[in-house]
């Protein structure tokens, strides 16, 4: 089970799908544009709230479905979840759930710019990861939480015309950080990860199937190749986007990673570790100041430690999600 906090993260972002985006909304108060004041501490639930909710348009998959046969739900094209009969449980009595009505939602990230949005970055603690899916799932019955009964799991299957054999299954966790609530971690005895080559109709078809004994925050993912080196990724901002207004991400632009970078109060700037040298990035930022949001791009080569520098410009919600579909 996932710590309470990261659960009411969650309910924010379900509660997000539910309304018209626009670009008039009320978020919560933030600093002025004249604050260049930094903090020691982690980014108010206010300023998370409002970045999520005004920019975070992921549509979650809602239905239902009786435990006694076997149930297979197509989310899309190219996307399907399936859960077998006889084979749940509850979290706090470990014995069979008898047969009935469990309802399923699934949070499907598959975009980069999906995983800003959701704000769940592809990284391991400091390590950075090439994700091909990341998928939140929860069964429930009467508001109450259920879980897959002992050596029982689901399948999540999904289309990829290049299919890779190195992905391992990772599980969302909570962690005590400022800069993040979130990170990933390999969990080899809860899940795996298979890939698939099938011919229907004449159309050859591939992709990626994970396999989960457990719900919530799950990932078919990689750590990424650092065999050729690696450096620190440094960004500054102007003196009023700071650690209480701003959050910075490097997008990957040949691969299927995106990491929020973590605050450095010393130099008042952002970083992240583990680069591999020569990577291709497109460095974002968002800033919200004074009820107004502020949008910074650059794409880069990361060669060393040099600093990079960033300057956002006022920019509408539409905008900011316009941009991050088409990362």
């Amino acid at each position: 089970m996932k710590k309470i906090l990261y659960i009411l993260f969650i309910t924010v972002l379900l509660n997000s799908c539910k309304k018209e985006f626009s670009d008039s909304f009320t978020p919560y108060p933030t600093m002025g544009i004249n604050d260049t004041v930094w903090t020691n501490k982690p980014l108010t639930n206010g300023f998370m709230d409002s970045i999520s909710y005004a920019i975070n348009n992921t549509v979650w998959f809602v239905d239902s479905f009786n435990t006694v046969q076997e149930k297979k739900f197509k989310l899309n094209d190219s996307l399907e979840i399936s859960f077998p009969s006889h084979s749940y449980s509850s979290p706090n009595n470990p014995g069979p759930l008898p047969d009935g009505i469990i309802k399923v939602e699934v949070l499907a990230i598959q975009k980069k710019g999906d995983y800003i949005k959701s704000l769940i970055p592809t990284s391991s603690k400091n390590y950075l990861l090439e994700t091909t899916g990341s998928f939140f799932v929860r069964l429930s019955r009467y508001g109450q939480e259920v879980v897959m009964a002992a050596n029982t799991g689901f399948n999540i299957r999904w289309r990829d015309d290049n299919p890779r054999t190195n992905l391992k299954f990772f599980e969302g966790a909570s962690i005590p950080n400022k800069d993040s609530l979130f990170t990933w971690l390999p969990a080899p005895t809860d899940g795996y990860i298979t890939v698939w080559d099938s011919t229907s109709l004449g159309a050859n078809k591939k992709g990626y199937q994970l396999t989960s004994k457990s719900t919530n925050w799950l990932s078919s993912s990689s750590f990424i190749d650092t065999s050729y080196g690696t450096t620190r990724l440094n960004v500054t901002l102007p003196l009023n986007s700071t650690n209480k207004n701003t959050m910075v991400f490097a997008v990957f632009n040949d691969k299927r990673t995106v990491v929020r970078l973590t605050t450095d109060f010393v130099t008042r700037s952002f970083y992240c570790m583990n680069v591999p040298l020569n990577s291709s990035v497109t460095i974002l930022s968002i800033s919200l100041i004074d009820n107004e949001f502020y949008l910074g791009t650059r794409s880069v080569i990361v060669k060393n430690a040099d600093r990079f520098t960033v300057t956002p410009a006022k920019s509408s919600v539409g905008n900011i999600i316009s941009v991050l579909d088409n990362l």
